[in-house]
């Protein structure tokens, strides 16, 4: 496994590097504005609120505290990039449903489909519910066994559905966006981001049983 860290380290350090580029002389306050993370001016940094965790983004050099994983570091500067302020619809959407994304999305709805059962699917249900608390999901009643819309970013919203598994039917789950997420990040990202939340999800999860 070592031996592949240094090719995930080089293929984020070359997609930061653009995207730093595309953020050099953005004006902070509409940064703001079509984000929804707040900037401090007086202080020169925003702060944001992203799957439980506070931390403060440096203006105009982007640098984040406390560090994060690299790819969620990454996708904190395309949302900053790509975000047009778009407001939520408050619908829920497949990732396959995004535009262009019957096939990236499509794949990774089926992948979640499957880990999500496998992975949390089996754990008592309380400690899937204090894992999902802990990442600042807010649980809501709804179909499944347990349903959780987490904050990766203040207008970029993804809702997990639970279903456990019992003596005849499988464990199953499902990730989904709000219907605006195309405004926000790109299918690729959105893959991202719903990988970033279930491995982050599950360690959390792991790290109490």
């Amino acid at each position: 496994m070592t031996h592949q860290q240094p090719t995930t380290n080089r293929a984020f350090q070359e997609m930061r590097k653009p995207a730093l580029d595309r953020l050099a002389d953005r004006v902070p306050e509409e940064l703001s504005a079509r984000t929804g993370i707040p900037f401090d001016r007086q202080r020169q940094v925003f702060s944001l609120s992203s799957l439980g965790r506070n931390m403060e983004i440096d203006y105009p050099g982007y640098e984040i505290r406390p560090a994060v994983d690299d790819w969620h570091h990454l996708l904190i500067l395309h949302y900053l990039d790509l975000a047009d302020g778009t407001p939520l619809s408050h619908q829920l959407m497949a990732f396959g449903d995004l535009p262009s994304g019957m096939v990236r999305g499509g794949g990774f709805d089926r992948q979640s489909e499957q880990d999500l059962g496998l992975r949390l699917g089996h754990a008592p249900q309380a400690q899937v519910e204090r894992a999902c608390r802990a990442l600042g999901g807010v649980l809501t009643p709804s179909n499944a066994d347990v349903c959780a819309v987490f904050s990766l970013f203040p207008n970029y919203p993804i809702t997990l559905k639970l279903w456990f598994a019992d003596e005849e039917i499988p464990g199953s789950g499902r990730l989904f966006l709000d219907r605006s997420a195309s405004h926000y990040l790109t299918v690729e990202d959105a893959v991202t981001a719903g990988s970033v939340l279930m491995e982050t999800l599950v360690q959390e999860l792991n790290a109490h049983c």
